[in-house]
């Protein structure tokens, strides 16, 4: 489905409402991590915010939990007691489902990987393509890797606008404040430095101005295209000379919401629409919590978009998190997704008067192994076996094995379920197993 949004050895898990910060750090404290890692937590705090709040972090969430949902399905009416993976989708061009599911490929954009340390821009331009009789317009960039000395191409999109906004808005706090400590975080141009060397090429005048650069990125995360809305809204503003006048974040949110009309949807509808297929995995008492947060956390996000949409810059400008009130502030109405350190230890951050008892964001993460089997991407051993053994010794119940490694689906039958056991017989996939020797080439379900 969706790459892991990726910061050195730290990531946000897009769909799965989880971040990892890499480091040995308490998280229950912002006053207990180092400048460093702080930096890492925003980077990767702002995905969950893109996640959650735009347009296109909606729609992948949709179209990553269609998949799963629809596969899960499928193998629970067949009749075979274990199914082939990559579990294929079939080619139904009348679905509107699949139809999403295959060109949300291209509005992603080429794949963040293999960094590149330098890169030049030599090349862009608009392209176009074929999906169920649809001729939809991207950007393909050329460029040149200068470490390789040799000319790459890809497809701007949502990978490279959401990973350059968050890269960006972690310098735009840190930077100062890590030099005076004698520290530069390593990266690489291609993808954390795609957006600027476009700024650079298209509007230099915004190059230095890096909240109008962060603000045209979330402008265009407001559509399903945001690498074709990115470089509409950058010629733009460079035509009316948007920049000659005082930067007031607003008046440039309002301006780019009134480019990007015709290729704005109802932020409402996408958001209700993930929503509705988020509530589905969870459909027993037990897991109540998790329906209750899901509400509560995209409620709070929907209102706080609509009623404040510049929001974002404004978090940003008080700097220093462990100074930063409106973070705080921000934190306490939405919460966190789960978080976990190099040790595996995990926390969370709770929105305010969410007073579920019933809570498992662990879950998340099992559904996201659960995708790992489906697609045979990595699938063993099951990623959460760290964690489990963390929490076992915090005092858990749940006993990590040998099946953990070999196959953690067969976990199902246990008196104890681990979390990836209690979604497999949630989902009454308890007589499946995926047949592993049995692949098939996969173009359409790509995961992270």
């Amino acid at each position: 489905m969706t790459e892991y949004q990726r910061f050195g050895n730290s990531y946000y898990s897009p769909a799965f409402f989880r971040m990892k910060i890499d480091g040995p750090y308490d998280l229950h404290d912002f006053n207990e991590i180092p400048n460093a890692g702080l930096a890492f937590y925003l980077h990767e705090y702002i995905h969950f915010i893109q996640d959650i709040s735009t347009v296109y972090g909606l729609m992948n969430i949709h179209n990553t939990v269609y998949y799963i949902q629809d596969t899960a399905s499928r193998i629970g009416k067949q009749s075979e007691t274990s199914f082939p993976v990559p579990y294929l989708l079939p080619d139904d061009k009348d679905d509107q489902g699949y139809f999403n599911h295959q060109i949300m490929r291209e509005y992603r954009g080429s794949p963040i990987q293999p960094f590149r340390k330098k890169i030049n821009v030599k090349d862009v331009e608009e392209i176009y393509i074929s999906h169920a009789n649809h001729r939809v317009p991207f950007i393909q960039i050329t460029a040149e890797d200068l470490s390789e000395g040799s000319e790459f191409k890809f497809v701007l999109g949502g990978n490279h606008i959401t990973e350059g906004m968050a890269f960006l808005s972690e310098q735009y706090v840190y930077a100062d404040l890590l030099a005076l400590e004698g520290i530069v975080l390593p990266t690489s141009d291609y993808p954390y430095n795609v957006v600027s060397k476009l700024v650079d090429r298209f509007y230099p005048e915004m190059s230095f101005n890096i909240p109008a650069i962060i603000a045209t990125c979330d402008a265009s995360l407001m559509t399903y295209n945001p690498g074709l809305s990115f470089l509409r809204c950058l010629k733009h503003l460079k035509a009316i000379n948007f920049l000659n006048n005082d930067f007031v974040a607003s008046a440039l949110y309002t301006e780019l919401a009134t480019l990007l009309r015709e290729g704005h949807v109802s932020l409402k509808k996408v958001s209700d629409t993930a929503r509705d297929l988020l509530l589905k995995n969870f459909k027993v008492e037990h897991f109540e919590g998790n329906n209750i947060w899901i509400n509560l956390i995209f409620d709070r996000a929907l209102k706080i978009r609509e009623d404040y949409p510049d929001f974002l810059i404004d978090i940003l400008k008080p700097g220093d998190l462990k100074k930063n009130n409106d973070f705080v502030a921000l934190r306490a109405f939405l919460g966190s997704p789960m978080v976990i350190n190099s040790e595996y230890e995990g926390t969370f951050s709770l929105p305010h008067r969410f007073n579920s008892e019933k809570l498992h964001l662990s879950l998340f993460w099992a559904i996201n192994q659960i995708l790992r089997i489906f697609t045979n991407n990595k699938p063993l051993p099951c990623e959460m076996k760290s964690h489990c053994e963390r929490s076992q010794l915090d005092g858990g119940d749940v006993v990590v094995d040998e099946r953990c490694d070999i196959a953690p689906w067969s976990r199902c039958v246990d008196e104890k379920l681990c979390p990836v056991g209690a979604m497999w017989k949630h989902w009454s996939l308890g007589k499946f197993e995926p047949n592993l020797r049995i692949t098939q080439k996969n173009d359409a379900n790509e995961d992270q």
